[in-house]
């Protein structure tokens, strides 16, 4: 079977490895695996990401990994001469954050307006992988925080490792376990995480998420958090009195399922095969039908990469997708 998505894997608890992805193919969509409400990619929405774009040389890559709440500030990743190289762009600057040579692999960018944290590893073969926080604000040398991959929202970082869920407070330089789980993610300035296939918190947990079930992948923007259950894509944020079933996908034939699902605002993306976005307020997704053509949510931005072309635009500025 054709690998469609090349995995950099970096242990996450003993026993449990989490997935991040490294790649994308340039020249290949897969068919829709949607079972519930489709809709095409808005011509509004390609116009805004045209209006937007990088276009790479012939022998470079070039993506956009992170951006701040309303897209002025993004991350990119370039690649060329077998120097990885990521960089954070605006309207006044260009900060390098961090180069590295040959094979080793940059991914895992997280970013909240101040506070950049990403992983490194030497080789895609390799493990062992390296996770920094990186402060835009000094622009000092990044720093190392931890063995695993994290997420990060107002100045705080948190991960999982053998030891548990890491709450680190970056400025401070304070980390501290708060329980035995993994796959944390923010919900305000709280963590919720993953344990024995439920939600965990160190407070009061919202009684919408102690009643999922959650199977897999889970991600948020500190204010909607969505998971997989099963072949289905799930969420909740204040305010919704139920969990609403967002999207699914046919059960047969067998696929990697829904997976890095990435949330912010009235939109989520993820990945089965190709890209999807979904419109948490209709609960219509878009699937990618062109070759090349791959949608992620980075923070405020709608991202797209392809052959040779990086392109963003913020998501404020996109139309909602129309129920069925």
């Amino acid at each position: 079977m054709r690998a469609l998505i090349a995995l950099a894997a970096v242990t996450a608890l003993a026993g449990c490895v989490a997935a991040y992805p490294i790649d994308r193919p340039s020249d290949y969509t897969a068919e829709s695996k949607l079972s519930t409400c489709q809709k095409d990619l808005p011509q509004s929405w390609k116009d805004a990401l045209a209006r937007n774009a990088t276009e790479a040389g012939s022998h470079e890559k070039v993506v956009v990994v992170a951006a701040n709440e309303d897209a002025t500030t993004t991350l990119v990743k370039t690649t060329r001469n077998r120097t990885t190289e990521l960089v954070l762009r605006d309207n006044d600057k260009r900060q390098q954050v961090m180069a590295v040579q040959d094979d080793a692999q940059l991914f895992g960018v997280e970013f909240d307006g101040r506070w950049v944290t990403f992983s490194m590893s030497p080789h895609p073969e390799n493990l062992g992988v390296t996770t920094y926080a990186w402060d835009s604000k000094n622009d000092g040398a990044p720093v190392k925080i931890g063995d695993s991959g994290a997420v990060v929202h107002n100045g705080k970082a948190a991960w999982s490792d053998s030891l548990g869920v890491h709450l680190y407070d970056l400025a401070k330089k304070k980390d501290r376990v708060v329980g035995p789980g993994h796959t944390p993610v923010f919900l305000g300035d709280g963590l919720v995480w993953l344990q024995d296939g439920k939600f965990r918190a160190e407070g009061a947990l919202p009684g919408q998420l102690a009643n999922a079930t959650p199977s897999g992948s889970v991600a948020s923007d500190a204010r909607t958090v969505v998971w997989t259950q099963g072949d289905d894509l799930h969420a909740w944020r204040d305010g919704w009195q139920d969990a609403r079933r967002l999207a699914g996908i046919k059960s047969v034939p067998r696929t990697e399922g829904i997976v890095f699902p990435r949330v912010s605002g009235d939109f989520v993306s993820w990945v089965s095969e190709s890209s999807y976005v979904t419109d948490v307020r209709s609960g219509a997704t878009m699937h990618t039908s062109e070759g090349g053509y791959w949608l992620e949510v980075h923070g405020g931005a709608l991202t797209r990469q392809g052959w040779r072309v990086a392109a963003s635009t913020p998501l404020n500025r996109l139309s909602s997708l129309s129920a069925c």
